[in-house]
Formats: structure tokens, sequence, C-alpha cells
């Protein structure tokens, strides 16, 4: 009988989950909240490497060599054409933060429709170069976002806000699925996901919202009830497309045949697996704050 020790097993990986979640939160903290901005942006840029050399595995690049090409693309190609086109000083701008988080919504609906097909449909999208691509639209606004979000706020409150609610809507997920899953979100791409866990995260996401932004009212500033209502809408839709990171990511994985992006992470697989609910969610919450505060006319 084999239940003491798959019980074990279980008790351990739950531990290992839990510890690296710790370290992660800890390593996380220490670098949003006390780094200036500067130090942040290159902070950021060692947190995406991993992410970029997980996207290499999910484009089917194995040699080192074509790895070290596709971080040499990036650094050498993308990242100079972003410094040219958002960064005129030290801080991004605001246009070009909107332009590229506008760009990143855009894609990001076009991953819907690619996950709403699947699986057919991979051929319009499966080719190394095409996920080249949608490694760069992935990752790239959410390194903007990121930073960006850090230079409105040095204290780090604005990131520490929105990995609050992308992290509750998974935590919500998970519970309201264990518990009432049995009607599944998508199959064909999580077979564990279900519209009850669905609708717990998105519960669990508008209770946080509320408050936040309760929070935001009594200590900062008051706020009307239309600004209210749009603010908790962002944070549904930020929900959603938070889903979606995830489910994307979960597609690649189908379609490249494995089972995490990565074992960087004891007990939570690769580094992708991580962040793909933030990849998705980020230009959204940038964007509304953009819009709510009226960011667009300051440039």
């Amino acid at each position: 009988m084999c239940w003491p020790l798959c019980q074990e097993t279980v008790s351990d990986v739950l531990r290992q989950r839990v510890l690296t979640a710790i370290v992660m939160l800890l390593v996380l903290y220490a670098g949003t909240a006390w780094l200036s901005p500067t130090w942040y942006a290159g902070f950021l840029s060692l947190i995406m490497l991993p992410a970029l050399l997980e996207w290499a595995e999910l484009m089917g690049l194995q040699r080192p060599r074509d790895k070290a090409l596709w971080i040499l693309f990036i650094t050498t190609i993308v990242v100079p054409i972003l410094i040219v086109f958002v960064f005129p000083g030290a801080v991004p701008s605001t246009m070009g933060v909107a332009v590229v988080s506008t760009l990143a919504v855009v894609y990001w609906f076009v991953v819907f429709l690619a996950i709403s097909v699947y699986p057919a449909g991979q051929h319009y999208w499966g080719a190394t170069w095409k996920l080249a691509a949608m490694g760069i639209a992935s990752l790239i606004p959410t390194w903007l976002g990121l930073f960006y979000l850090k230079t409105l706020d040095p204290s780090g409150m604005l990131v520490f806000i929105l990995i609050g609610l992308v992290s509750i809507v998974d935590i919500g997920a998970y519970f309201s699925g264990r518990a009432w899953g049995r009607k599944k979100l998508a199959l064909a791409l999580s077979p564990k996901k279900s519209w009850a866990g669905f609708w717990g995260g998105m519960a669990s996401c508008a209770a946080l919202a509320s408050v936040i932004l309760w929070w935001v009212h009594t200590r900062y500033q008051p706020l009307t009830i239309d600004l209210w209502i749009l603010l908790l809408a962002a944070a549904m839709l930020m929900a959603v497309f938070s889903v979606i990171g995830d489910l994307f990511e979960s597609m690649l994985k189908r379609h490249r045949g494995i089972k995490d992006s990565g074992r960087l992470l004891p007990g939570h697989g690769g580094f992708l697996d991580r962040i793909d609910s933030l990849m998705a969610a980020t230009p959204i919450y940038v964007l509304a704050l953009l819009v709510l505060s009226n960011g667009l006319a300051v440039i």
C-alpha cells in the first residue's frame, strides 16, 4: 500500500513550493522596495534572462549557440529600439509606455483568439520566428510596465498591488476549483482549470481590489462612485487577462510537449510558469493607471 509514501511525497512537494515561494517573495520585495529605479531596471533584466532562456525552449531551440543568438538578438536589436523610442531620457516617456502597452493589449486579444480555437490554428503561430515574435510581445511590455510603475512610485507599491491582484486570482481559482471545479474551463489546454476556479479567481480579485480602493479612498484621496466602479472594472479586466496569460503558456507547453517551462524554481517549475499571468495583466494595469490619471496628457 503506497498511501503513506504518496502522502509524504505530496507533503515534500508542498513544503518545497512554500519554501521557494518565500524566497521569491523576499527577493522580490528587496529588489522592488529597496532599489532605486535605475538599479531596479537591472534587477528586472536579471529576472527576465531566465524567462528568455525558457522561451527559447518553447521556440524549440536546443543548442546553446541558438539560445545565445536569441539572447544576442534581444540585447542588440530589440533593447536599442526600445531605448530609442521609449526612453528619450532617464525614465520612459508616458506616450512611449502607452503605445507599447496598447499594442500589447491588442496582442493579448489575438492570443485569446488563438486559445479559443486550440488545438486548431497551430499552423498560424507555430513557426519558430512567430514564437520569437510572441516572446518579444509578451516579455518586453512586462519589463517596461514594471519599470514604469517603479518610476511612478519608487516605493514599489504600484508593483506590489499589481502582483497581489494577479496572485489572488490564482489563489482564489485554486481553492474554488478544488472545492467545486467540475465543469472544465479549457480541457484541451489545462485539464485542472475549471469554471468554478475562474469565477473564484474573479471574486477574489474583486474583493482584494475593493479593499485596496477603500484604503486609497480613506488614506489618500476620496474616490467618486464613478471612479470606484471604473477602477474595479479595470481590475476585473486585468484578472481576465491574467487567466489568458496562464492558458497561453499552457498552450505553448502543449505545443512543445512539455509539462513545465523549466526547472529553475523547485516545486514551481520554470520562471515563465510564475510570470505567465503577470505578462498579460501588466499592460492592462499600466494602461488603466495612465488613462485614469490622465497620464496620456503628460509626456
